[in-house]
């Protein structure tokens, strides 16, 4: 009697260990592992371009630190204070390009012809941070139509001008730049910055000393130390 007992006890324990180990499974790979950022994946935090892909660069203009970002993308919003500060310390004839990110397997792209409307409009830089509280904070889905157009008429943005700077080809021509340009550098992540056409970056360390990154190898095309 004893014996069966322990048999009896012994097996359930074995089944009770089963169990925890493959629901400890599922709840890492389906809860944890799948609540990962969609900006978020292994990445190198610096790569370097050859040379020959620089030549046949999409990227219109040298001297330039790209910025990819995403209204969608809650660091790219905290950023913007050092971003503007790393703008002030830009070496003449150089400067700083904000593109959205733009790729069909990217969430973070669909705010892309937002993006490219309000640039040709002139008004981008004006109603950015908007545009990051009613995406992030406001949890609004802004590229829906009906939701966009609610959200202009609230934030002054006359509705029809919108619509035809979005049909303009333009806005169609800037769309195409930034999707050409995020799959030739395979830009995955928000922010990124694509220096000089020669060097992706993400960053590493806390500002300012990733302006200073970003800085020496814009200028001296050299990375520092951490």
């Amino acid at each position: 009697m004893f014996k069966k007992s322990l048999v009896i006890l012994l097996y359930t324990i074995v089944v009770a260990v089963i169990s925890a180990v493959i629901t400890t499974t599922y709840i890492s790979n389906n809860f944890v592992l799948g609540s990962k950022a969609e900006n978020i994946e292994p990445h190198q935090d610096l790569i370097q371009v050859s040379q020959s892909k620089v030549d046949e660069s999409p990227i219109k203009e040298a001297n330039t630190i790209i910025e990819f970002f995403s209204y969608g993308c809650h660091y790219c919003a905290l950023n913007e204070p050092h971003i503007n500060d790393l703008s002030a310390r830009m070496p003449q004839g150089t400067k700083i390009v904000y593109l959205h990110l733009n790729r069909s397997s990217s969430g973070l792209s669909r705010y892309s012809g937002i993006f490219a409307t309000l640039s040709v409009m002139g008004i981008e830089k004006q109603y950015r941070d908007k545009a990051y509280d009613a995406v992030i904070k406001d949890k609004l889905d802004i590229s829906d139509a009906t939701t966009r157009e609610l959200w202009l008429k609230k934030i002054g943005i006359d509705v029809d001008a919108y619509n035809k700077a979005s049909e303009s080809q333009e806005a169609k021509d800037l769309l195409k730049y930034m999707a050409d340009v995020s799959a030739y550098y395979d830009i995955k992540a928000t922010p990124s910055f694509i220096v000089n056409k020669k060097w992706v970056a993400l960053q590493d360390r806390k500002y300012p000393a990733f302006a200073d990154q970003l800085l020496s190898l814009l200028q001296h095309d050299k990375s520092l130390e951490k």
